[in-house]
């Protein structure tokens, strides 16, 4: 069980941990609302919340847009790009490489270097022994879970999974992390 102090910091953190944040909730339903308002929380929390959540949870979800309607989680407004913003400091000089080497490139051989990229394997350096045939060929949505929260290098394979769930599609694309994105255009 989480305890109330490191429930109250993560709650509070922007970078927190996705699957802490619904253990939170689930354990700890007074913070409900928290956890909403969290930018980490991915739509498919939101709905969970807007359909078992506490009274205040759901009085704020409602304020941001969200209810249990039967379809998919939708905000009233488009999501900021939260992730993309506390990612940009770690990320720029991948990026500016990226940017330069794209605009190099005609259009055809930016596709193809995106499929390129997105067929590789990442080299898995988790110390839980998650590996990247393991996060590509699993059907197992708990296993899955697991593998996007404990070993991000494996992020991009997970995106290709085919047995993913939505909600964490959504949750990964919504991190702007260039290797998952190529990986996500894969699938569509």
């Amino acid at each position: 069980m989480v305890d109330y102090d490191k429930a109250v910091a993560t709650v509070q953190d922007p970078n927190a941990d996705p699957v802490l944040l619904a253990k939170i909730a689930y354990e700890n339903p007074e913070f409900g609302a928290n956890v909403a308002v969290n930018p980490r929380c991915y739509p498919g929390l939101k709905r969970w919340l807007a359909t078992f959540g506490d009274e205040r949870a759901r009085q704020t979800l409602a304020q941001m847009g969200v209810t249990a309607e039967d379809g998919p989680v939708a905000d009233a407004q488009p999501a900021q790009d939260v992730a993309a913003d506390s990612a940009a400091a770690d990320q720029y000089s991948a990026d500016s490489y990226a940017a330069s080497a794209a605009q190099q490139q005609p259009a055809q051989d930016q596709y193809a270097a995106a499929q390129y990229a997105a067929q590789q394997e990442p080299q898995a350096t988790n110390p839980y022994g998650y590996t990247a045939q393991m996060a590509l060929e699993t059907t197992d949505q708990e296993l899955i879970a697991k593998i996007a929260q404990y070993a991000p290098e494996l992020r991009p394979c997970i995106a290709r999974n085919p047995s993913t769930y939505p909600a964490l599609v959504d949750w990964l694309a919504q991190l702007n992390d260039p290797a998952v994105n190529a990986a996500l255009a894969t699938r569509q």
